[in-house]
């Protein structure tokens, strides 16, 4: 709980409500602290309407193929009400998901979120509408959000006069260390985009004239494997710091992954989901995703985080833990909570990030 001259924010990682009838309880346990926080955050992961619309030409090829219904269909307007009522203030439309039910159903969840009190970020009918910011201020703080992604089908990105999220899109390539291997057993590399960084740097600078805070949600990363981090991304999480970014939060693989701080700075690389809640089985559903990191699914990250003075004091991972795709966020002594840090902790050496934490997960900043 804040004081008069402090802020908490409480940041999350995915929501996919794919669910056509939603139960009313889906939140019941995580309810509390999402309404105690000053402002509460989240990447909103799936598309919500009446009706489905245009729906992407290779989700509808995927529909096709399902014969339980269409896989790619618009979640009920109520889940986005859902989120409304447990306290969400911001959140993230700038993912590889939202676009699945098309241009109709994508702006939709706007205007649904909006209805439900809900600030939107990364997405909007044109690219010049997507770049905008959102800004809360609460106890005097003004915190800024911004939101980008590095994974999304291809047409998914608004453009001058058409609907989308916002692109921060990566370059793969393939490079032999040594001159007698080429051709075979390849290093795999990334580069980032320059123009769609040097957007994102520019729409940074200008929010950080307005606001004390600046926190950038990225949807990105290296989605089947537990801990490696991509050259693109770090790169260009040094460029967004660098241009004023104060908090980095991450969603995309279903992994979660390592942390770093650079210039004081926390960059959380992948928070993982916060609620995964499907009207179809995991053995109905083609997903593409390997058996074993279906498992990852059932936990996640949050992040706490303390302002004050117009400053990110203090930023403390707290373990989610999803059953049936439904959260909890862990304390100390529950189960998983010791486990969920040890991963995390794992991940960031194996990854060899610069980042510690101590015993119940505030982040060490030098």
């Amino acid at each position: 709980m804040s004081t008069p001259d402090t802020l908490q924010l409480l940041a999350v990682g995915d929501l996919q409500l794919m669910t056509r009838d939603p139960a009313a309880d889906l939140f019941e346990h995580v309810t509390p602290a999402l309404s105690a926080a000053d402002i509460t955050f989240g990447n909103c992961e799936w598309p919500y309407a009446e009706e489905a619309g245009d729906t992407h030409p290779v989700e509808a090829h995927i529909n096709d193929d399902f014969d339980k219904g269409d896989l790619f269909a618009p979640g009920s307007p109520e889940s986005i009400r859902m989120m409304g009522r447990a306290g969400f203030d911001v959140m993230s439309v700038a993912n590889n998901h939202t676009m699945h039910g098309g241009y109709r159903a994508f702006l939709r969840t706007i205007s649904l979120l909006e209805e439900s009190g809900i600030a939107s970020v990364g997405g909007g009918v044109d690219i010049t509408s997507a770049r905008e910011p959102a800004i809360i201020e609460r106890n005097g703080c003004k915190v800024g959000f911004l939101a980008c992604t590095s994974g999304f089908l291809p047409g998914a990105h608004a453009g001058r006069r058409t609907p989308g999220i916002v692109p921060l899109r990566q370059h793969t390539y393939a490079e032999n260390p040594v001159w007698e291997q080429w051709g075979i057993e390849p290093d795999v590399r990334t580069l980032i985009n320059r123009d769609d960084l040097a957007a994102m740097c520019e729409s940074v600078r200008a929010l950080k004239e307005k606001t004390d805070i600046v926190v950038l949600s990225c949807h990105w990363g290296i989605l089947e494997h537990p801990f490696k981090i991509g050259e693109y991304q770090r790169e260009a999480s040094r460029a967004l710091i660098d241009a004023g970014v104060d908090l980095i939060v991450s969603q995309g693989p279903l992994a979660i992954k390592g942390f770093e701080v650079y210039r004081g700075k926390a960059v959380l690389y992948c928070m993982g989901k916060f609620m995964m809640v499907s009207p179809w089985s995991r053995d109905e559903t083609p997903s593409g995703i390997a058996a074993p990191l279906l498992d990852e699914t059932n936990r996640g990250l949050a992040a706490s985080v303390t302002i004050a003075g117009g400053k990110i004091t203090g930023v403390q991972l707290v373990p989610v833990h999803l059953n049936g795709g439904k959260p909890t966020l862990l304390q100390p002594g529950d189960e998983w909570h010791r486990n969920i840090l040890d991963v995390v902790a794992e991940r960031t050496a194996a990854a060899n990030l610069p980042g510690t934490m101590d015993a119940d997960g505030r982040i060490i900043f030098p």
